[in-house]
Order: C-alpha cells, then sequence, then structure tokens
C-alpha cells in the first residue's frame, strides 16, 4: 500500500510539472520526514506550489540532507514518530545535519506534523527547529508550526505566513470540500475603510447558496490568477467578511474599492472543522483583528448556548466596526458579553491576558465539555494555547492537546 501511494505521488507530480531543479541549482530546499507518506504528500503540494510561482527548488528527504551551493530557503515538513521519534524517511538527518554545515546562510522555516491524541505531539519538528534554529549559518524565518491530524486550516495558516514572510504567492492543493459551483455575488454597499485600514465587505449571492458561518470564500481579484480565502459569516442570506486593507494587497484592495452594486465571482468552500456547536453548553469565541468575522454570524445562529466573545484590536475605535452586530447580539439574548483586548489604548492587553484573568471560568468550561474557538492571527493562536494548555494541565491535570481531540478546540488562523 505504501509503494502504490509513493508511486500515485510521483505520477502525479511528474505529469503536473516537468522542470526540475538540482540540490545545488535550487534557491529553495523543501526536505520532508515521513512516516506513511501523508506528510510527504503535503511538502510535495508545497514543492509543486512553488515550482508553479516560477520558483527553482529542489524536494528530497531529510535522510538525504546535504549541502546547497545556491540555496537562501531551506523548508522542512516533518511528523513525529514514537515517542518523540523522526520518521523513517529523518532518521540519519540529525547526524547528517552535524556533519555538514551550510555553504551559504539559509533561512529556515519548519512544519511539525502530529496528533494532539499523543503525549510527545510533534516533538520531532519542534527538536528539529531547535537544532535549526541553535546553528551556526541558519536563520529562522518563521516560527515552529504546528499541524494537528493533517488539518488544512493549520497548513492554511502556516501557508499565508510563508507568502506575507516571503512575499511569494504559492498555493497548495490541500484536500477539502468542494467548493461550491463559482457564484456571482453583488455588493451591498460601499465598503467603509476605519482608522485601522479595515473594511466590511457585504456579498449577496446571485444563486441561493448553502454555506455556513466559519465557511470559506474563495476570490480570485482582478490582475491575479491566484485565489484568496476569507472566512466568512452568514447573516440572513447574505455573506459578511472583514478586509484589512494591505498597500501591495491585490485582493484587500480590490475588495476594498468596490462599490455598491458591484457584482464579483466567487466559491464558497464547506469548512466543517470550524462550525458553531450547537449541541456545546458553552462557546468561546476568541480572536484578534479580522479574525472576529465568522463570529459575528454565529452569533446570529446561536439559540441556547452560554456564547462569549473575547477580542483583540489596537483600540476601541477599532471595534466600532463590529459593535452593532454584537450588541444587536447581546440585545437578542444570543450572547452574554464580550470582553475587548486592546493594544494600543489604556491598559495595553492582549487576547491571551483576559483568557489568564478567566482561568477558574475556563477551566469549567472544559471540564463541562465547552468549546474554545479561535480565528485571527497565528500569532495569537500561539499565544492564547499556551494560555489554554497551562490552564487545563494546572486545574484540570489534562493537556489541552486532549481537550482538542475531543473536538473542544477548533483553530481557522493565518
Amino acid at each position: 500500500m505504501i509503494g502504490l501511494l509513493k508511486r500515485l505521488i510521483g505520477s502525479q507530480s511528474s505529469k503536473r510539472n516537468e522542470i526540475s531543479w538540482s540540490k545545488d541549482e535550487a534557491e529553495i530546499i523543501v526536505l520532508y520526514g515521513t512516516q506513511y507518506w501523508d506528510t510527504e504528500a503535503k511538502a510535495r503540494s508545497f514543492y509543486e506550489g512553488l515550482l508553479d510561482a516560477g520558483k527553482k527548488v529542489f524536494f528530497d528527504e531529510m535522510n538525504n540532507y546535504s549541502t546547497y551551493e545556491n540555496a537562501n530557503l531551506l523548508v522542512v515538513f516533518t511528523s513525529t514518530h514514537g515517542v518523540g521519534g523522526p520518521p523513517m524517511s529523518a532518521d540519519k538527518f540529525h547526524f547528517k545535519f552535524k556533519e555538514l554545515p551550510p555553504i551559504n546562510p539559509l533561512k529556515f522555516a519548519v512544519v511539525a506534523f502530529g496528533s494532539p491524541s499523543y503525549p510527545n505531539f510533534c516533538q520531532y519538528g519542534i527538536d528539529v527547529d531547535n537544532w535549526l534554529g541553535l546553528s551556526e549559518g541558519f536563520d529562522r524565518i518563521l516560527p515552529l508550526v504546528k499541524v494537528s491530524d493533517q488539518s488544512a486550516s493549520d497548513i492554511r495558516g502556516w501557508l499565508s505566513l510563508w507568502n506575507r514572510a516571503t512575499n511569494m504567492e504559492v498555493q497548495m492543493e490541500l484536500d477539502e470540500e468542494e467548493s461550491v459551483i463559482d457564484s456571482e455575488f453583488s455588493v451591498m454597499e460601499s465598503p467603509q475603510i476605519n482608522l485601522d485600514n479595515t473594511a466590511l465587505i457585504k456579498l449577496r449571492p446571485r444563486v441561493v447558496a448553502d454555506f455556513r458561518s466559519g465557511d470559506l470564500l474563495s476570490i480570485v481579484p482582478e490582475g491575479s490568477d491566484k485565489p484568496r480565502l476569507y472566512s466568512i459569516a452568514r447573516i440572513e442570506d447574505y455573506i459578511l467578511l472583514s478586509v484589512k486593507k494591505h498597500e501591495n494587497g491585490i485582493c484587500s484592495n480590490f475588495l476594498c474599492s468596490l462599490k455598491e452594486g458591484d457584482t464579483i465571482n466567487a466559491s464558497i468552500k464547506s469548512n466543517e472543522s470550524f462550525h458553531f456547536d450547537h449541541a456545546a453548553p458553552s462557546v468561546f469565541l476568541i480572536g484578534n483583528g479580522t479574525g472576529i468575522a465568522p463570529y459575528l454570524g454565529m452569533m446570529e445562529e446561536n439559540s441556547h448556548t452560554s456564547l462569549q466573545l473575547i477580542w483583540g484590536g489596537r483600540s476601541e475605535a477599532s471595534f466600532d466596526l463590529y459593535k452593532p452586530y454584537v450588541e444587536r447580539a447581546i440585545h437578542k439574548g444570543t450572547v452574554e458579553n464580550y470582553n475587548l483586548a486592546l493594544s494600543r489604548s489604556g491598559h495595553r492587553e492582549y487576547v491571551q491576558d483576559v483568557l489568564s484573568k478567566k482561568k477558574e471560568e475556563i477551566a469549567n468550561a472544559f471540564e463541562s465539555g465547552g468549546v474554545f474557538m479561535l480565528c485571527g492571527s497565528m500569532a495569537m493562536q500561539d499565544s492564547v494555547l499556551e494560555v489554554l494548555d497551562n490552564i487545563t494541565r494546572s486545574r484540570l491535570n489534562r493537556p489541552l492537546s486532549e481537550f482538542q481531540h475531543d473536538g473542544q478546540l477548533l483553530k481557522d488562523c493565518y
């Protein structure tokens, strides 16, 4: 079976890309460590995305680590096997890595794969990231990202970070639900940009579509052939998304320049792993920046679940864009309360600081089956996960990974 999977992966790759670069010609090196080839498939998808973007890239298993004459970037995708050990295609990596210093300085990024149901979650990836970070000639371009159970959401988040850090537009093929057939959407009102260069975009599908808050809108902006994904809210029968306008952002500039009555083509991707859980006794909606968008719709669809919002932004004025939706939900009784973590006004706080003050409440929520949802930046996610893990370990004597495995932690960060 493993041999068949390898042949299938290889045949698909050879059909898609005929260009190849040697290890000494390539400017980017992608190495993978895998036990059952699933991590190799993700690494290969990234490799093919780099080729499609016109990059000189070399792809190999970690056991073949070598010197690279022209490379300036190293990307490692690796799983963990056994009790925090290397998978079979990476079990010689550490030895070769210690024996072969880089010819030229290499910027690096590590993507670690694992299952939170195991105590040594992503441990080998953590080790590789540490080895590279402590070695002369290597410079970390991105923080380590841990991918839970091959999560497409986690990989999308890492890819978004990669593209921003490298100014690339790499796309990956991920195993996700099929898109709704491309549809036309009409712009309901001209976007108003606030002091943070952020706007709400309201779109109405021309044809009735089946979608939920937390799903993803895939948009190919004018002047580009690469789709962008936005987490959306469903409010009544229209789509609401929050967009931060970036100076050189092709899609954000396109969306923020739309006018009432304009039409755009887009498609909706189901995102089953980030839908509101109506059966949960309580739900904490945790996010920052534009990550609040899907929550605005989830507040609308809630009927009886105890619901709290914790949102991080620069100032109270930053929240004005979303405040009418939140206050309407409070008035209807679908949201109990909300907390703001404001980083640029008064007593500066971040989302994790608010959570730290609610240790007992959070522990009780986890223990009673409550669900915690995270949407926003990867930096926010990492800080929040650390706080939540400390709470579950200290108050409940259980790691956060156990609750994630039980479906009580849902993430869609970027």
